[in-house]
């Protein structure tokens, strides 16, 4: 018979080795590579967490734990596993027992693959690891559940399916920008689980109709001259995308060239289209000291003007004359995106909704910037998408829309 083990956090079944010694044996794109099955195939790594120092796992519902690839035991229901860096090793201490390895991987015990964490649920199962005296928990899922968890948290699902057509669009557009990702070839994860790449909300996200949008284009990829296309999307482009060399140095790609968005605007359906921010001077002017441009708030704002547009419409040069309280004159001038992440939101909270927009000094002194739309504008136009699904357009149409000249292939 197999030794069973008497404590309490173990149920051992017979085809598990239990383990006696706590010792064991660790731009928001990518270069374009070719078509491939690889990543039709290998699990994506999302970043779902980054715990300084040691992570506390309370199971949820009994899983089975995986010292690197050998399994060593099922976890029952509300024991509590505490995962400490160990330099690049891994130190994991349940009920008083210390095990060791270069990661450990928990999966959910049972025929649904679904785990839980801090909370959420997540398809696939979950990484530990240790880097740099932190612990990091990876989702491994794959390529096409991640976009379940991935498409319902960067698009609105809609009415009834008005909106069908550009989930759709919008789901090619996430595989292949994952796709890219998996390409880079990195050694912990693929993705981060937020705008750092793309929203990911795990199982907890998925709606039916998102889902039908991602398993309707299983496996397929926008792709350009047999490579994934490089893609970039935003909510609302305000009625002109933008050229990608504007905002993405480097990335001149003839898909990417900025197109008017029809008249009116196919994205003017998006609730906010139109929108104010209001400034008082002094909130103004500590933008500038924050971004380090003035080493005070020791001044008055003389003028802002627009220097210069892109033919988008989106402000290309934004110029401030700043004068000091000793009657010194600064002028300062702000680029394309920047813009955005310099001046921000009067509440600091946010980065500025597009560079679309007008901007003027009222006779109170406060700044006033009247824009349109929402993001950087390159690439597909969300809300723009989802009116041409309105409309009656197909995701087919739509893509060929937003990225002229590139192609619909299968990952083969």
């Amino acid at each position: 018979m197999n030794k069973i083990y008497s404590g309490s956090f173990f149920i051992i079944l017979s085809s598990i080795i239990l383990i006696i010694s706590g010792c064991s044996g660790t731009s928001r794109y990518a270069e374009r590579k070719n078509v491939s099955a690889e990543s039709n195939n290998i699990p994506i790594r999302v970043l779902i967490s980054n715990n300084d120092n040691n992570l506390v796992y309370k199971v949820e519902d009994p899983i089975v734990l995986y010292n690197e690839d050998k399994e060593i035991a099922i976890v029952k229901k509300g024991n509590i596993l505490t995962f400490s860096p160990e330099g690049s090793s891994l130190n994991l201490t349940i009920s008083g027992r210390d095990f060791h390895g270069k990661y450990f991987e928990l999966k959910s015990y049972g025929t649904i693959n679904i785990i839980s964490y801090k909370g959420k649920e997540y398809r696939g199962h979950l990484k530990i690891i240790a880097d740099e005296n932190s612990v990091k928990v990876i989702n491994r899922i794959s390529l096409e559940d991640y976009l379940k968890g991935v498409v319902p948290a960067e698009m609105p699902i809609g009415p009834g399916t008005s909106y069908f057509q550009a989930l759709k669009a919008f789901a090619i557009c996430a595989r292949t920008y994952a796709v890219m990702k998996m390409g880079n070839n990195n050694s912990l994860f693929d993705v981060y689980l937020d705008t750092r790449d793309q929203v990911y909300s795990g199982a907890d996200a998925e709606k039916p109709l998102s889902n039908k949008a991602v398993d309707e284009t299983k496996n397929l990829i926008l792709a350009y001259e047999g490579k994934p296309a490089i893609v970039f999307y935003s909510a609302a482009c305000g009625g002109h995308t933008g050229n990608a060399s504007n905002v993405f140095k480097g990335t001149n790609e003839p898909y990417l060239q900025g197109v008017r968005d029809g008249d009116p605007p196919n994205c003017s359906i998006e609730p906010h289209f139109i929108w104010t921010e209001k400034f008082p001077e002094k909130i103004f002017i500590d933008r500038f000291k924050t971004a380090g441009y003035i080493r005070s708030n020791n001044y008055k704002l003389e003028n802002v003007k627009v220097e210069s547009r892109f033919e988008s419409g989106r402000v290309n040069d934004l110029q401030i004359i700043l004068v000091s309280d000793k009657g010194n004159k600064k002028i300062i001038n702000i680029n394309g995106n920047n813009i955005r992440s310099v001046i921000k939101t009067p509440d600091d909270k946010h980065i500025l909704r597009s560079t679309m927009f007008n901007i003027y000094k009222n006779n109170n002194g406060d700044v006033i910037i009247d824009g349109k739309g929402n993001g950087h504008g390159v690439g597909l136009c969300q809300w723009g998408a989802i009116n041409q699904s309105i409309e009656g357009r197909s995701y087919k149409q739509i893509l060929s829309y937003y990225f002229p000249g590139t192609e619909i292939q299968e990952l083969k």
